[in-house]
Formats: C-alpha cells, structure tokens, sequence
C-alpha cells in the first residue's frame, strides 16, 4: 500500500462528497450533469434557503452551496475524461481515482463486477471470487469496489440466481481490503464504507427485532 498524502485524502473526500451530492441530491430530481445545470441548482437552493436570513449566514451559506457546485462540477468534468458523465461507474470511478490514477483503467474484473452492481445491482460468482482472490488490487480499485456497493439503493443483490443482503457484499469487501492493507486507515472510502455498514446492520438489527415482536404479538 503506497503512502497517501494529506492533499491526496483532502482530495479523495472532496470528490466523494461530489458524489454524494450527484446521487443524493441531482438524480433523484433529475437534474442534468452540465455544468450550468448544476450551478443553476445550487443557485436555486441558496435562494430558498436565504430568505429571510442574516448577511452574516448568507455569506456562510453561500460560501457552502459554492463548495457543493465547484465539488460536483469538478467531478463531472473528471468522469467526463472517462466516458459519459451521466454514467453512475464513471461518476464512481472519478471519485474514486487521484488524476494520475485515472488514465490507467481498472482490473477489467472489477470493472465488469461493478458496472452489474451499479446498472443491475447483481453480483457475478465468477467475478467476485476472482477479485477477492487476486493480489493485483491497487487502492483505486478497493475505492470503486466500495462505492458501487455503498451507493445501492437496495436492501439486496443478486448474487448469480440467488439473493443477497447487502451488508454481507459490503462485509466482505471490506474484510479484503482490511486484510490486504489496500487502504489507509483515514482514507475516505474506507471511513464511509464503514459508516454504511453500520447503518445496514443496524437496519438489520431492527428488521429483526420487528418480525421477532410480530411474530409473538
């Protein structure tokens, strides 16, 4: 695992906080991935949320609906430098990349597993043994592993013919990329990932419990 510097992680949590706006934020209303598209949005945003407001917050919350804007716009134009930009695994494979990392591809297993994880949201057996398996992972590829499985908006997947939790997709890759050191410890895929599984396990926890009082009602 080769050393990241603290630009380097500034920089990774930047693009993934672009990302997240982009899915959380743009698509569910249909917003345009053009530059001028999303200026429009933010600006649009501010505008509701400055009314009535103090100059002093209005300064702050300008400056930070222009940090979200230039961060989704930055983005945009990196997943621009892979294909189209309103392609979820090129959004995800910008945020996950450094620039120098960009020009030089994924593992075309992982590339192939992601884009079923993100346009499909299946699982190839074949692919996915093959990656957890292989000793060729470079921390791009743990980043974009981790991103096309967090960003799911699903309980499940489905792993060959059969369904999947979620949870146990993620756990697993997090498991590898722990064991083979291919993230820093404060890299912020890592950090998230981590927050996301919790989340999930914790849903779990309450699924359960809430069959379980069904079930004795």
């Amino acid at each position: 695992m080769s050393a990241v510097t603290q630009d380097e992680l500034m920089y990774l949590q930047s693009q993934l906080e672009g990302l997240e706006s982009i899915f959380m934020e743009l698509m569910p209303f249909g917003i345009e991935l053009k530059r001028q598209h999303v200026q429009d949005y933010y600006d649009k945003r501010f505008d509701a949320a400055t009314k009535p407001v103090s100059s002093v917050a209005e300064t702050e919350l300008r400056r930070q609906f222009n940090t979200k804007a230039n961060q989704v716009r930055n983005l945009v134009d990196s997943a621009e430098s892979l294909g189209d930009a309103g392609n979820k695994l090129n959004l995800i494979r910008a945020a996950a990349s450094l620039p120098e990392e960009r020009s030089k591809g994924l593992l075309n297993s992982v590339l192939q597993l992601c884009k079923g994880l993100v346009t499909e949201t299946k699982a190839d057996p074949v692919l996915f043994k093959e990656i957890i398996s292989s000793k060729e992972l470079r921390a791009v590829e743990a980043r974009v592993l981790l991103g096309s499985t967090m960003f799911i908006i699903a309980d499940q997947v489905m792993y060959g013919e059969q369904p999947l939790p979620l949870r146990d997709l993620l756990g697993q890759f997090l498991q590898m990329v722990r064991q083979e050191g291919l993230l820093t410890r404060n890299d912020p895929f890592l950090i998230e990932a981590q927050c996301a599984m919790e989340a999930l396990e914790l849903d779990a926890e309450e699924a359960e419990e809430a069959a379980q009082a069904a079930a004795e009602a």
